[in-house]
This record gives C-alpha cells, sequence and structure tokens, in this order.
C-alpha cells in the first residue's frame, strides 16, 4: 500500500485505511473482528479519537476518525495498529492456530524487533475535505462488504462489522459513534 498520509489538523476527519500483512485474510474470524470493533471503540473511551464510520474486511480496516490536539492521526494508528497486533497473535496462540502463527513469523522482516507481522507497514488516510468527499468515503465503506469480490453480505445494513446499520436503520452500530450527519 503507498503510504500516503496529509498533514495532521485535530479539526478535521481522516478515512484511514490499513492492510492486514500480505493483504492476508487473516481477520476473516468474527473473534478476530470483534478485537478490531473494540480495538476502535477503546480509542474513544480513552479520549483518543471521535469515530464516525468503520468496516472490518477479512484482509483490511477502513475508518473514520478524528483525533484530539496533542494525539496526532499517526500515534493513533500506531498505537491501534501494535495493540491489535498483540491481541490477534495472542487468540490465534490460545487457538494454537499453528499454521497463522507460522504464516505471520514468516512475515517478519526486522526479527529483532518482532515475532510476529500482522499489519503491512503504514497505512494511508485521506483528510476529509468536504461533507460531499465525508458520503462518499462513507458510502464507500458501507458498500465494501457487498463488491462482488467480497459478497459478504446483500445489504451494507446486514454486514454487523461496520457502521452501516448505524446510518441506514438508526439503530446502534457494535459500537457507540459520533454522527457524522451533525457535521453537515
Amino acid at each position: 500500500m503507498p503510504d500516503w498520509r496529509p498533514d495532521f489538523d485535530p479539526a478535521h476527519l481522516y478515512f484511514v485505511t490499513t492492510n492486514a500483512v500480505q493483504r492476508a485474510h487473516i481477520f476473516q474470524q468474527d473473534v478476530i473482528k470483534r478485537i478490531l470493533v473494540d480495538g476502535l471503540y477503546h480509542l474513544h473511551v480513552v479520549d483518543r479519537t471521535e469515530l464516525y464510520a468503520f468496516v472490518i474486511m477479512p484482509n483490511h480496516v477502513h475508518f473514520i476518525v478524528r483525533c484530539q490536539e496533542d494525539d496526532p492521526l499517526k500515534d493513533v494508528v500506531r498505537d491501534f495498529k501494535a495493540n491489535m497486533a498483540r491481541l490477534i497473535v495472542w487468540q490465534y496462540q490460545a487457538e494454537r492456530n499453528q499454521k497463522v502463527l507460522d504464516f505471520l513469523a514468516a512475515a517478519v522482516t526486522r526479527p529483532e524487533k518482532q515475532q510476529f507481522k500482522v499489519w503491512e507497514d503504514g497505512y494511508n488516510a485521506k483528510d476529509v475535505f468536504s461533507p460531499d468527499f465525508l458520503l462518499q468515503k462513507m458510502e464507500y465503506i458501507h458498500h465494501n462488504p457487498l463488491q462482488s469480490h467480497w459478497r459478504l453480505a446483500e445489504r451494507a445494513e446486514d454486514y454487523i462489522w461496520s457502521s452501516a446499520r448505524f446510518y441506514v436503520l438508526g439503530e446502534p452500530a457494535l459500537i457507540p459513534l459520533s454522527d457524522a450527519r451533525e457535521l453537515f
């Protein structure tokens, strides 16, 4: 993934994408998706972010977030990925899933720094510069599971691992969200 990040402005929202190592489908299990959703929620609970939209896919994550002034996006994403990597490895260890653990170990490029590699290096972030761009990215997030190569749900609101249910049906998502519609 090309690593592109805008200059941080705490007044702005950012559309963030980060991929599993080698785009492997290591986020397929619901327990792993739950770890990632809870990680996004934790960023809100500890007052690091306002989360507006998200989707957890089998090999990547998209979310729209606003960070606190003293906590730039690069630090938030770095910590999210590090914490989620630890929990995901821990889960695979608890399951004794040696096949996945061997894959994650083989993906390591700097063994002096890590034993397992869960994420691709870097991430992509786009400054949400207008209401139209925000709506475009939210629609992309919510329709990602419906794409022909995924077919994870028939309707966006049926895929529980996203914020679509909140925006389409007005029902709670798996975690509380800040409502992007209030920004218009």
